[in-house]
């Protein structure tokens, strides 16, 4: 008999894998990715569109930073870009479980604003909803912006990348299990439990 318990035991199906990711780590992270993203794509862009030096450039870079991201109009870009992502990650996390509203709930911390799961999910669908404002909002607009030389949607583009640096980590950290296991999120932001497929 104590033989047969210790196989059930052996075998008994864990009820997941608890993956949590540190708010400093994203915070590091997404302060330095800010630093060298925007001195390195001003640069950039003053180098193949802009006709001044690299200390003027420098020199408009800041200025442009400081006065234009406090105006109104560098205010609602920002807040556009912000509600934009959050909008597509929630159209893409509602059309992969089902249409069902009820598998998402609304989370708002100190970490990231968004939806949360609240039923299971295959991570491959989980792993495009969270890269899917990456590329939609941040990276294709910046390479078009950079393209055409639209300064505008190139800033666009930037801040929706450094918004988007967070989801990109967590989809770094979420890399080693299988594409078939499911997901389903924590209490908090980039916090969940993967319920292994294959043992």
């Amino acid at each position: 008999m104590e033989v047969k318990n210790n196989d059930l035991e052996e075998y008994a199906r864990p009820e997941g894998v608890e993956v949590k990711v540190s708010t400093g780590r994203i915070t590091t992270l997404g302060i330095l990715s800010m630093f060298i993203l925007m001195i390195v794509s001003a640069l950039l862009f003053n180098y193949v569109w802009g006709e001044v030096s690299s200390y003027r450039s420098g020199y408009e870079l800041g200025h442009a930073t400081r006065f234009e991201a406090f105006t109104l109009k560098g205010l609602l870009i920002m807040l556009f870009c912000a509600l934009g992502s959050i909008l597509l990650q929630y159209i893409a996390l509602y059309c992969f479980s089902g249409r069902d509203y009820r598998a998402l709930r609304w989370n708002m911390d100190w970490k990231s604003w968004g939806f949360l799961l609240t039923k299971p999910m295959a991570l491959k669908y989980y792993r495009i909803a969270l890269l899917l404002p990456f590329f939609v909002l941040g990276l294709f607009p910046m390479i078009h912006g950079f393209c055409t030389g639209n300064i505008m949607i190139y800033f666009i583009g930037i801040f929706c990348v450094l918004g988007s640096i967070g989801d990109c980590y967590y989809f770094w950290k979420l890399r080693s299990f299988d594409e078939n296991d499911k997901i389903v999120d924590g209490e908090r932001s980039y916090n969940a439990t993967i319920i292994k497929g294959t043992y």
